[in-house]
């Protein structure tokens, strides 16, 4: 992701072909978890200066966690948008494009859509995205050149998919505030 464009809506991308909201899953997870770190992170805070553990390394944790909870929350708020002038990560305000004339192909896999450039690429796992057989149809009719490819996509393109790694910082993050929301209880 290297450039920051416009929103939808002000003429420089086209009508889109499609547009693809996280899934329902881990869009859940994250709102469970921000507000789980929120509530825990609140308690630690509120707790801190009545212990003897350290108010501030407690206060600077909590705030910590409930960072990485918003982050993963707003990724998983973020759209895809596929038109015929590439295709669009991010939300309303602000996004990032990989644009129609830098896009060399888009492989697609049967567990993910590799959009390859003449630098770098983005690789959009089918785990990460609802629809993912409308997202791949959505590619085709907005003419971006499309290869399609039997079996798993390569490791070196799988590696560039964020959603478990994503997952798993989020339940860290629950399990860190309830940690320090325990320990501030008890100190």
């Amino acid at each position: 992701m290297t450039a920051i464009d416009a929103p939808p809506g002000l003429g420089l991308g086209g009508r889109a072909t499609g547009e693809f909201p996280a899934r329902p899953g881990p869009r859940r997870l994250a709102g469970w978890a921000l507000r789980w770190v929120v509530a825990t992170g609140a308690v630690t805070i509120a707790l801190a200066r009545r212990g003897r553990v350290d108010p501030a390394t407690l206060i600077v944790l909590a705030l910590t966690w409930i960072a990485v909870a918003g982050v993963g929350f707003a990724v998983r708020r973020a759209r895809l948008a596929v038109d015929r002038d590439g295709v669009r990560w991010g939300w309303t305000g602000l996004g990032f494009r990989m644009s129609r004339a830098r896009l060399v192909r888009a492989d697609v896999y049967a567990d993910g859509i590799a959009l390859v450039s003449r630098r770098g690429s983005w690789f959009l796992a089918a785990r990460d995205w609802d629809r993912f057989d409308a997202l791949v149809r959505a590619v085709g009719r907005a003419g971006l050149p499309v290869a399609e490819n039997a079996g798993r996509a390569p490791l070196r393109a799988r590696v560039q998919a964020y959603g478990r790694f994503l997952d798993g910082l989020l339940v860290l993050a629950m399990l860190g505030a309830t940690v320090l929301a325990l320990i501030a209880v008890a100190a």
